[in-house]
């Protein structure tokens, strides 16, 4: 954090606000401020009170309350022609915190965007190469939008960078504004002043080194995790190979409060307020209270920690907000990548259910709330404060007028921080920290120190703009920094007097009112490890006194959870005819033949997604329903529900919806891709040692068994095997991997072809042989450093561990045995041929490696030729080894020809008798289950030999 004179910090802490404010009463034009980043100020900026005219800055006589009253510095303006009063143009990019940061960093002074709108908004979809502004999902100039939903409206021009209504001209030290008629370029340039960040710089940029899921900002590797998203088939071609990395400073420094050390090219951290992020779940989930090590599986993996494959969705590794909660929860956020599908989300289409859904790397909250009510397993991250919100894709909190919420927060428990005992609410009191106990653990501690990231220091500006005179290198814009003042102040002079009647209307009320500000906090969390909390040395007792009076989180949505409903219906993209036999996706159809209108209240009878029994809750017991209305959507038996009981108990069958209920994948229809992800992700099991964690191998087995049940056909998907060996149930559990290796982990299991082959195994054997997180020769999805580097659809076995049991298991499957590498169902001289030919060369199976790592060498020869031409072993050799001298020991003596005679003159009584050497196998030269005399002349003959 910017570690000014303490006075200074103290004024500028709580500063959520980006408003704007005039610098001089000379200007004939207003000032541009160009503002690129975080979601976290969009319900500010759409504010009056955030541009109102608190210190005066235009010199006036204008301030406050005083004179002729409020003053607002931002007037509405869509044109060329500029009214006296105008003062600033703030143009606000919603991009992202890290995004904005990015363009802060490469178009921030000196340099700057020129040129048109190469990147259109709505086009790409993801952030674009160096040099172009990169995609916003929503952008405002003076409260006016111009991009809205990842698309170009109103006074967007394409002939300027971004699609900025206004440029400036930089030449002036103010930044004086410059326009021209739509698609027309104004000449001038955009200059990135300010960038909101929820986090503290340091948090946002990656540091050198060797990446791990867990590292802290600064440590080596922080934010340099080379995993790329995928697109929905799982390869990186299209809408995908986006990078998960953080920012580059390149020639760009942070602040550490030596100003001899800062130049033209310092960041400095202006502190905001404290952003408060939250949890949030679908009511089709089923979870009502989740754990911070819950999470951290959740968000790392794309599954829970029991290995049930739910829909993680995140925001873009350019979010403060990702950033924030990943920090919070001890993670690395450039691995908290969810389900890592899709490139950086901008349009609706991505969000609703559809062929185009992608459940990860939103670029702005506003895409995380319409994902969260569309996908009906959707576990996800958000601000607070927008769940209660006026917005088109907000208020998914509220159930006023009838209306159920969407989506819900859980209770959470900080079972990583000291002295967490319960599961708790972000209620007010709980997010300042009434109850301080053992560090904070029962307090809300997940959320963001909020900052403004600008180059040059705004308190370095003169007294009569706000500024402290300071030493330190000054904004290029001397506007922008006018506009930080007048907020910094606005919010220093709130902390001092929350009641002085000078405060009404100003930035400072709003943000504290709207916002939480870091002074109201007892704790704060370290900026060198979130998960610390540490007393808050800029506490104030009048502030804290107002925000628990005042704030937003004493809704009462907040402090009490309601599950008690099924949430609303999702919404369709249009233009698709989906297996209900809806056309344009209008809507979605029950049993009974009711239209569910989009948005509307859902029936009970579907509240838990993949429920298709109707007692509440979702498992492997489900798996009979569910071919069921598989089959009723394939020309079977119409499918007449169950009627809800348990925790639904009274919902009617005629209510369930089959899309709803198993649109696991989120393209608005039931599928076979939806049974297949059901088998794979969500086959809980009910009984056993593995009762309540997946289990896949019994997943796919009941899901054959119950459609043999049904069609006498236990090959639910039609898988056939290579080898040619009778298929058995649930042997297409193996199908994980086609020829081109595509693969979606966290996701949705994608890879399968139809065929069962060498493919397959090559998959398996890389989650483990060729992983540099294995130990003692696996990966165990219970250890989150591991988990984090495989796909548990390689999991044969359903032990929710990959190793060698399963490449057995897959040969089982396949009616072979290991060393078979042309999978014809034999090991013979032809499989040893081919590992010969292919000597010290790469490959997999099918080429010879049978220990996995890649390579065709002399270890696997070895292992086949073992196989083929297996040691001879001396049938004297009876005795004198193991732990009680009952197993052979390399040696023929004495002590084997006693411990025959005394095991022959028993007989066959003993159970594997050690006189038992001889008349069965080929030669007649394994034991046969009989002690005869056979076996006495096959001893005395070998013991006479000393073989």
């Amino acid at each position: 954090m910017n570690m000014k004179a303490s006075t200074v910090v103290g004024q500028v802490v709580g500063l959520l606000t980006v408003c704007g404010l005039a610098a001089t009463t000379a200007l004939a034009q207003p000032s541009v401020i160009n503002i690129s980043g975080a979601t976290l100020l969009e319900n500010y900026v759409r504010s009056p009170a955030s541009t109102n005219d608190f210190i005066d800055v235009d010199s006036n006589g204008i301030s406050g309350l005083a004179g002729t009253g409020i003053q607002q510095l931002a007037t509405t303006t869509t044109g060329g022609t500029f009214s006296p009063a105008l003062k600033f143009i703030i143009q606000y990019r919603v991009t992202g915190s890290v995004n904005g940061l990015k363009e802060l960093i490469q178009f921030g002074s000196p340099f700057s965007a020129t040129g048109n709108d190469s990147n259109p908004v709505g086009i790409i979809g993801q952030r674009p190469s160096a040099g172009v502004l990169g995609d916003a999902t929503t952008a405002y100039q003076n409260r006016v939008t111009y991009i809205a939903s990842g698309a170009n409206v109103g006074v967007y021009n394409l002939g300027n960078p971004g699609g900025a209504p206004y440029t400036a001209n930089l030449s002036t030290s103010a930044s004086l504004a410059l326009w021209a008629p739509a698609g027309t370029s104004s000449g001038g340039a955009i200059r990135i002043d300010v960038a909101p960040l929820d986090i503290p710089t340091t948090w946002a940029v990656q540091t050198a080194g060797t990446p791990a899921f867990n590292d802290r900002p600064l440590q080596p590797g922080y934010g340099t995790n080379p995993r790329r998203s995928v697109n929905r088939q799982g390869t990186l071609t299209g809408f995908a190979n986006l990078p998960n990395d953080l920012a580059l400073l390149g020639s760009r420094t942070i602040y550490t409060g030596n100003p001899a050390s800062a130049d033209a090219n310092t960041i400095f951290d202006n502190p905001l307020s404290y952003a408060v992020i939250v949890p949030v779940v679908n009511q089709g989930t089923g979870i009502t209270q989740l754990t911070i090590s819950e999470m951290r599986h959740m968000f790392v993996t794309g599954r829970t920690i029991t290995g049930e494959n739910l829909t993680i969705v995140t925001r873009s590794a350019g979010s403060g907000t990702r950033n924030a909660f990943s920090n919070n929860l001890g993670l690395d956020p450039s691995w908290t990548v969810g389900d890592n599908v899709g490139g950086e989300s901008t349009l609706t289409l991505n969000n609703n259910a559809g062929v185009a859904f992608t459940p990860t790397n939103k670029n702005a909250s506003g895409g995380v709330e319409v994902a969260m009510r569309n996908a009906r397993l959707a576990v996800a991250y958000i601000g607070g404060e927008r769940g209660v919100s006026s917005g088109s894709s907000q208020n998914w909190l509220l159930n006023t007028s009838g209306a159920q919420n969407p989506v819900e927060i859980p209770g959470v428990r900080n079972d990583i921080y000291p002295g967490s005992t319960n599961f708790v609410r972000p209620t007010i009191s709980n997010i300042i920290g009434s109850n301080v106990v053992a560090n904070g653990g029962n307090n809300w501690v997940i959320g963001g120190p909020a900052i403004l990231a600008t180059i040059g220091d705004p308190l370095a500006e003169p007294f009569a703009v706000g500024g402290q005179g300071l030493s330190t290198p000054r904004m290029t814009n001397s506007a922008a920094a006018a506009y930080l003042n007048n907020t910094s102040r606005s919010i220093a002079n709130f902390i001092s007097v929350p009641t002085d009647v000078g405060n009404l209307g100003m930035p400072g009320e709003f943000a504290a009112t709207t916002f939480t500000l870091t002074s109201a906090l007892n704790l704060v969390p370290s900026s060198l490890d979130a998960t610390i909390l540490i007393s808050n040395s800029a506490l104030s007792a009048g502030v804290q006194a107002y925000t628990l009076a005042n704030s937003i989180y004493n809704n009462a949505r907040f402090a009490t959870a309601d599950f008690s409903h099924a949430g609303r219906v999702p919404t369709r993209t249009t233009g698709v005819v989906y297996t209900d036999g809806v056309v344009n996706g209008a809507n979605y159809i029950t049993q009974g033949g009711t239209a569910l209108a989009f948005g509307s209240n859902l029936p009970l009878r579907n509240k838990i997604a993949g429920d298709f029994s109707g007692n509440g809750v979702r498992n492997i017991l489900d798996t009979a329903e569910m071919l069921k209305a598989y089959r009723s959507r394939n020309g079977g038996t119409t499918w007449t529900a169950p009627a809800g009981t348990g925790s639904i108990a009274g919902a009617a069958s005629a209510d369930a919806c089959i899309e709803i209920l198993g649109d696991f994948d989120v393209d608005g229809s039931f599928t076979a891709a939806d049974v297949r992800y059901f088998a794979d992700g969500l086959a809980i099991a009910t009984t056993g040692p593995r009762a309540g964690k997946l289990d896949r191998k019994a997943g796919f087995i009941a899901l054959d068994t119950e459609w043999n049940t049904l069609t006498a056909s236990n090959n639910f998907f039609g898988t056939t095997l290579v080898t040619g060996a009778a298929y058995l149930a649930g042997a297409s559990r193996g199908d994980v991997s086609g020829a081109a290796g595509a693969n979606a982990r966290g996701w949705a299991p994608v890879g399968n072809d139809g065929v069962i082959n060498a493919f397959d195994i090559d998959f398996v054997f890389a989650q483990f042989a060729r992983n540099a997180a294995a130990t003692s020769g696996q990966v165990s999805w219970a250890n989150l450093s591991q988990a984090a580097t495989f796909d548990l659809s390689a999991d044969m076995t359903g032990d929710l561990i990959v190793d060698i049991a399963d490449i057995n298991e897959m040969l089982t499957i396949l009616g072979t045995s290991m060393g078979d590498v042309n999978l014809d169902g034999l090991v013979n001289a032809a499989d040893l041929a081919i590992i010969s030919g292919n000597l010290n060369t790469a490959g997999g199976w099918a080429r010879g490696d049978l220990n996995g790592d890649g390579q065709i060498t002399s270890a696997d020869f070895d292992i086949l030729n073992a196989i083929l031409n297996p040691p001879v072993v001396c049938l004297a050799d009876v005795a004198g080894g193991g732990p009680s001298g009952d197993q052979p020991d390399g040696i023929v003596d004495g002590a084997d020809f006693i411990a025959f005679i005394n095991s022959f003159s028993v007989g066959d009584a003993i159970v594997s008798s050690t006189a038992d050497v001889a008349g069965g196998g080929v030669n007649a030269d394994q034991p046969d289950g009989i002690v005869d005399g056979t076996d006495f002349i096959a001893f005395i003959n070998a013991f006479g030999a000393g073989c």
